[in-house]
């Protein structure tokens, strides 16, 4: 937005530039040309009026005289020209002058009139700025008494370089060039600095925002900084946040007190139950094995809940350097027993060889996150997978990450079923009956909380292939 803000009022001061400096710099163009051409008309009227008179007394010395002083004087080429030869000419390249085309045709439209004007050529620098002048003589009259008239091929031809007048007007373009930079310069600074007035505040509101949304419901957007209408939409967002935080305090604190208290009443009624199995026949017993199965059932989701609120809640742990090989094999001991009873090969794929310590596989984490995500994923590994079948754990260093495995010969699952296994409460079809439908929500919320992510993959025997990946740290 601030990238726009600010093209926009480049754009608008550009277009403000061009449309001001445009039209000054051709008036200016103007008249300096105008002014040009005024002196030279000027002074050849003057040079007219001496040429009639040396011309009128017959002397060509005085008028070649008076030619030259004029040409030095001013800088410029003078001839006079009757009927195509010149009666005097001075000036550097006068005789060149005379010569041309360009000139000659001059005096050609000078032989009809007043004519004046700028020639140009190939180059700049050889344009001149001339007027040409037909000259009055004087002649007997039919009378014996002298008549003026204008001798129709005597013309007087002042030029002088556009060399000058060029270099004047240039030097309008890159003044007004320079000052056009410097408004654009300065309308480039004050266009940031409204651009960034603008957007800062924006900025804050969605970094509180984003903050909200990641999970720290505790960030506000500041107000007071900016426009009126950005701090009422700041005032706006830290209300919703306020309820959004109020909302979900009081949601987890319900999860939590409601799990909690459920605790107490369910150990009483399973201790209550086992009491019963002595006093009851076999077919009453039968029918109480099952209610323990849900007693305990209810027990597993109940404490799943509060896991789930003990994680979502409160101030996040600051994440650690963790060994993720240290972890991966002590939690393989710990479930080697209940593998061993089940008849299902329990494998630790670390390199155990290299020491207690692998930098390899240094990874950050909150403080037993991990233990807990391991927990989880073997608990449902070793639940899916059949007598005589493989669970395996794996770490691997990928790019900047540490990804952990937790294979398992099970049926697998649907690409869909992976993608919703994740969801609280949420079992497969055919899954065994002893499950809470929570394992994979806390694991993905843990890993969340580490500044990693979970997946499921399909291994290549059809079973599932539980990732997790966090970042890796550095020694």
């Amino acid at each position: 937005m601030r990238r726009r803000l600010l093209a926009s009022f480049f754009l608008f001061a550009l277009g403000l530039v061009v449309a001001l400096e445009v039209p000054l710099g051709l008036s200016l163009a103007r008249n300096d040309r105008a002014t040009a051409m005024s002196e030279i008309q000027r002074d050849a009227s003057s040079l007219a009026v001496l040429v009639a008179a040396g011309l009128n007394h017959g002397d060509r010395s005085s008028l070649q005289l008076v030619v030259s002083q004029f040409a030095r004087a001013d800088g410029a080429v003078v001839a006079v020209v009757s009927s195509g030869h010149d009666l005097a000419a001075a000036g550097h390249g006068a005789v060149e002058e005379l010569r041309d085309s360009r000139t000659k045709a001059i005096t050609r439209l000078a032989a009809a009139g007043h004519t004046s004007g700028e020639e140009g050529s190939n180059d700049p620098d050889d344009d001149f700025l001339y007027v040409a002048l037909p000259v009055a003589i004087t002649a007997p009259g039919s009378s014996g008494a002298p008549s003026l008239t204008h001798g129709p091929d005597v013309v007087l031809l002042v030029a002088e370089s556009a060399t000058v007048l060029h270099a004047r007007i240039r030097s309008h373009w890159i003044t007004l060039g320079l000052f056009g930079v410097g408004v654009l310069a300065v309308a480039t600074g004050l266009g940031t600095i409204l651009a960034r007035s603008l957007t800062r505040p924006l900025e804050r509101i969605e970094t509180a925002v984003a903050a909200v949304g990641a999970g720290r419901l505790s960030e506000r957007a500041p107000i007071g900084r900016g426009p009126a209408e950005l701090n009422a939409l700041g005032e706006t967002v830290n209300e919703m946040a306020d309820r959004l935080e109020e909302l979900v305090h009081t949601q987890r604190a319900f999860l939590a007190d409601a799990s909690h208290q459920l605790r107490t009443p369910l150990t009483a009624l399973r201790l209550r139950l086992e009491n019963l199995e002595g006093t009851l026949d076999p077919e009453q017993r039968a029918d109480l094995t099952p209610a323990l199965a849900e007693a305990d059932r209810l027990s597993r989701i109940v404490d799943g809940l509060l896991t789930l609120a003990r994680a979502e809640g409160g101030v996040r742990p600051t994440r650690e350097a963790v060994d993720v090989g240290a972890a991966l094999r002590d939690r393989a001991e710990a479930w080697s027993a209940l593998a061993e009873e089940r008849q299902v090969t329990l494998a630790c794929e670390t390199p155990a060889a290299v020491g207690p310590h692998v930098p390899d596989l240094g990874a950050l984490a909150c403080p037993g996150h991990l233990e807990q995500v391991l927990d989880n994923l073997l608990a449902n590994a070793l639940e899916a997978t059949p007598a005589a079948g493989r669970v395996s754990l794996l770490a691997v260093r990928v790019g900047d990450g540490i990804e952990v495995h937790v294979t398992d010969d099970g049926p697998g699952m649907s690409p869909s079923d992976r993608t919703r296994a994740f969801d609280r409460f949420w079992r497969r079809e055919g899954a065994p009956s002893g499950g809470t439908g929570l394992g994979l929500a806390i694991v993905a919320q843990l890993a969340r909380m580490s500044g990693g992510t979970a997946w499921l993959d399909a291994t290549a025997s059809g079973g599932i292939d539980a990732v997790v990946r966090l970042e890796a740290c550095n020694g």
